[in-house]
């Protein structure tokens, strides 16, 4: 990226946030702590299929549904073996090694059944609702509900409260204000320093809301190259694809390891929007998010140990396939919750079966609230003290995920 004055001044002014990668955004503190904890928010956007990342493969109803598609548990093509959940056997999809790997490992919390409460089907209006976290008959809600975490503790928010990838706002910080945006964070302090800062400094004098975000992004420059300086050089980690998510999480742990008070961010991976041919294009998007995961994990070295990370989809899929070897949009999915405090290894909510009786108009049903699974890794992992201005409708009942 070429920073020129007007891509400075547009950026800064925008409200955006600084960018790392796209994909990527990061909320910062302004003062780093040693032993804060990190939140890693890992979209999966566009219906992520739940049943071929964790299959219960010996369900004859799963089978039945699914004569071309179903994960077998022998044989060619046949998952890795999880464990039981309620009488029912699960197994990982074959190309996610890593994660099952994380599982054994007890790293990696797997929740089932786990969304939404709403019977929208529409991609962008249930991604907005998880943004903004709610459920069906709520809103429209000003912030997003990280925002409303970042702004409800006791800590003050200072100049680092928000950065993105200048790709746009990511609506789970809307309502945060005052943020910037660049392409990659740890190259800030050195596109913005020297006579070329100074220049800038004595452009954007004032209080007004553009000299402001200026003088922010001023600070923040100063900030991160302070840092970069005072860091050894380190070999790039070689367990990275090149696939589009290694591409979002590389970068978020360059900055992590910097430690300049990063508390939370987000990252999305887009691209399981399957109704067709789902075998083969779920292979690939399940071995990249995988494989980046555990390289990601694996790159964060000694602060891996502050670092929680939670995946979700906005629905999972109809368990039924379709006539063109796919699926088509359903309700409940499960939801990943891996690293530091995770009590892993295990399942967790309710598994209710993929009977007709049971099914959602054809779906697996939402039987645990995304919210709780945030809830419990916000209070547990994140100081949140006040969890009712986050989820202001949500009975906060911890699911035993996070220690």
């Amino acid at each position: 990226m070429t920073l020129t004055r007007r891509s400075f001044i547009g950026t800064a002014a925008a409200g955006g946030l600084v960018s790392l990668a796209p994909g990527l955004r990061v909320a910062l503190a302004d003062t780093p702590s040693p032993d804060s904890n990190i939140l890693v928010f890992l979209f999966l956007r566009f219906g992520m299929d739940g049943l071929s990342l964790v299959s219960p493969s010996d369900d004859g109803n799963y089978r039945d549904k699914r004569p071309t598609i179903a994960i077998p548990s022998s044989g060619p093509g046949a998952g890795i073996y999880l464990g039981q959940q309620e009488g029912t056997s699960f197994f990982m999809h074959p190309l996610a090694r890593q994660l099952h790997q994380m599982f054994v490992d007890k790293k990696l919390a797997i929740v089932q059944a786990a969304g939404v409460p709403t019977e929208n089907r529409s991609h962008f209006e249930t991604q907005e609702m998880v943004t903004h976290g709610l459920a069906d008959n709520e809103g429209p809600a000003r912030s997003g509900w990280l925002t409303r975490h970042l702004t409800a503790r006791a800590a003050p928010l200072g100049d680092f409260d928000a950065v993105s990838d200048g790709q746009g706002v990511t609506t789970s910080l809307d309502g945060l204000g005052g943020s910037l945006s660049f392409s990659n964070l740890s190259r800030l302090g050195f596109q913005i320093y020297g006579a070329y800062a100074d220049a800038l400094a004595a452009m954007h004098k004032g209080d007004g809301e553009l000299q402001l975000a200026a003088q922010k992004t001023l600070r923040a420059a100063a900030a991160v190259r302070e840092k970069a300086l005072s860091l050894p050089f380190t070999q790039p980690n070689p367990n990275y694809t090149y696939g589009p998510l290694s591409n979002v999480l590389r970068p978020l742990a360059e900055v992590l390891k910097m430690d300049i008070g990063v508390q939370t961010a987000t990252a999305d991976f887009i691209g399981w929007d399957h109704h067709e041919y789902l075998s083969n294009n779920f292979s690939r998007q399940a071995q990249e998010l995988s494989d980046a995961l555990f390289a990601f994990t694996d790159d964060l070295g000694a602060i891996a140990k502050r670092v929680t990370i939670v995946a979700m989809t906005e629905f999972g899929r109809r368990v039924r396939e379709n006539t063109n070897n796919g699926t088509d949009h359903g309700a409940g999915a499960p939801m990943l919750v891996m690293g530091a405090g995770v009590n892993g290894g295990k399942f967790y909510g309710h598994w209710p079966g993929l009977s007709d009786s049971v099914l959602d108009q054809g779906d697996l049903p939402v039987v645990t609230d995304y919210r709780q699974v945030l809830s419990e890794v916000l209070v547990k992992r994140a100081s949140q003290s006040a969890i009712e201005q986050v989820f202001p409708t949500l009975s906060y009942k911890p699911l035993g995920i996070i220690t």
